[in-house]
């Protein structure tokens, strides 16, 4: 049954956080079929730069210790196979290319469910459809809408690398290199999270609209532009979520090192571990955006452009 916003309503960090985990809970189906969307694309784009990373270093022992972290030896991995990191780089475009094309009808359809909650797996997957392919146009032109901001991340980036850039030439550890690039990455890391976090908001009221014109998405995107910055809860909510991500990556990295398996065991121990991990963290950005719908709900939404002609008239 779906239900409508509720308007007025104060939301706290811990009711989205709950709302983020009930939804996750009732539709495990949907998360899953999400994951499984992810991981193919994922397996293939692996496939491909396996591929590619054997046909040019499956005789050089040096790339091992690069990938061990020795600095030194990744430099001159990079300077003996200049095309095979660009092929690497093509293929990483190409599959963020097609997963962006693919997410806008995921975050569509798991928008539309977390709004209407519909009863039974196949008025969930009615739904989901329903709601991923009536808002795809409009999250299409919505990335249009969002690329002055895009613009502004990188420019922002690119400010931060000239400020770092000597030190980033005579970096002698990985260390060393990291760091830096860390530091300068922040400032272009914090925009990235506001726009990032308009966009979604601006998704959501598209969803709950479901006003697909241009002129409906650039106001909507100008409101959500406003929503954001007067409730800074939206940010927060969103920076806990990519911080349970890291925290989950990190804590994922430092138990996996020092542990080396060897052997079809422990291959398949290792890849089994790494989808756990890989669905974990599905499930946690599936859970914020629960919880952002949540949120969007008690927006006080403008009339739909059909209504406001109707009232116009009358």
């Amino acid at each position: 049954m779906a239900m409508g916003p509720t308007s007025g309503m104060r939301l706290g960090l811990g009711e989205l956080l709950g709302a983020g985990s009930r939804a996750v809970s009732r539709y495990t189906g949907t998360v899953f079929a999400v994951f499984v969307a992810q991981s193919l694309l994922a397996l293939a784009v692996t496939l491909g730069i396996a591929v590619v990373l054997a046909q040019q270093f499956a005789h050089l022992p040096m790339f091992d210790e690069a990938v061990d972290g020795d600095l030194v030896a990744a430099i001159w991995c990079l300077r003996y196979a200049r095309t095979a990191f660009l092929a690497i780089g093509a293929i990483v475009f190409a599959a963020l290319v097609l997963w962006q094309l693919v997410t806008w009808f995921l975050v569509g359809g798991l928008v539309g469910v977390f709004a209407q909650r519909p009863e039974g797996r196949a008025d969930t997957a009615r739904c989901f459809g329903a709601s991923g392919a009536a808002t795809y146009l409009a999250f299409a032109r919505l990335a249009v809408c969002s690329l002055p901001g895009i613009f502004l991340v990188l420019f922002l980036w690119g400010t931060g690398i000239a400020l770092v850039e000597q030190r980033l030439v005579y970096a002698l550890t990985l260390w060393d290199l990291l760091w830096p690039l860390i530091v300068a990455s922040l400032p272009a890391l914090l925009a990235l999270h506001f726009f990032w976090t308009v966009a979604e908001y601006a998704r959501i009221e598209l969803a709950l609209r479901h006003d697909t014109h241009a002129p409906g998405v650039i106001a909507t995107y100008v409101r959500s532009f406003v929503y954001v910055v007067r409730r800074p809860i939206t940010l927060a909510h969103g920076a806990l979520g990519w911080l349970l991500f890291l925290v989950v990556t990190l804590a994922y990295a430092y138990l996996a090192q020092g542990h080396p398996m060897y052997g079809a065991e422990g291959a398949i121990t290792l890849f089994f571990v790494r989808q756990g991990v890989a669905l974990l963290r599905t499930a946690i950005k599936i859970a914020i955006l629960a919880g952002q719908v949540e949120l969007g709900r008690t927006r006080p939404l403008p009339p739909r452009r059909a209504e406001a002609k109707v009232d116009a008239k009358s």
